[in-house]
């Protein structure tokens, strides 16, 4: 069998491919401190693995008490929330965090699979939340990211 060797591309062979996201630019783009509630390992683990393809810095939690464990540790830039987990929920731990950190109200990112839920909808309208709805790409958690933090300037 013969061997291949590995070569360099010609010029004409490198395909460029140039993909427009709303909202990013990859100039501005910085480094995020960001806290992550799932309780679903399956997607806490593919939320914070693309999080930090990004260059972000990504603490994930599974439960709303070690969210506010982190909370009272450090601030966030972002704080990525599901709104349904076991014994505290994402509007249970928005007001626990909101009380340790008030200046955490601007950089909640809620996500929700319960679409036209009246409670769920009342308390976003109420905050102003920002919310991704499952199923939701992974590019639109950036765009949300970028959003909330743009909120803040």
């Amino acid at each position: 069998m013969p061997r291949l060797v590995p070569r360099t591309p010609e010029r004409e062979e490198i395909l460029t491919v140039h993909i427009n996201v709303p909202g990013f630019v990859e100039e501005q783009q910085r480094s995020l401190n960001i806290l992550l509630l799932e309780d679903r390992s399956d997607f806490r683990t593919v939320m914070h693995d693309y999080l930090v393809g990004l260059s972000h810095r990504v603490t994930a939690v599974d439960s709303g008490v070690k969210g506010v464990q982190e909370l009272i540790r450090a601030p966030f830039d972002v704080i990525i929330c599901d709104m349904m987990m076991p014994k505290m929920g994402g509007e249970m731990f928005y007001v626990a965090a909101t009380r340790v950190r008030p200046a955490a109200r601007e950089r909640f990112i809620f996500f929700t699979g319960h679409r036209n839920n009246p409670t769920l909808e009342a308390f976003f309208r109420r905050i102003d939340a920002t919310v991704l709805y499952k199923p939701f790409s992974l590019a639109s958690l950036e765009w949300a990211t970028r959003h909330v933090l743009g909120k803040l300037t």
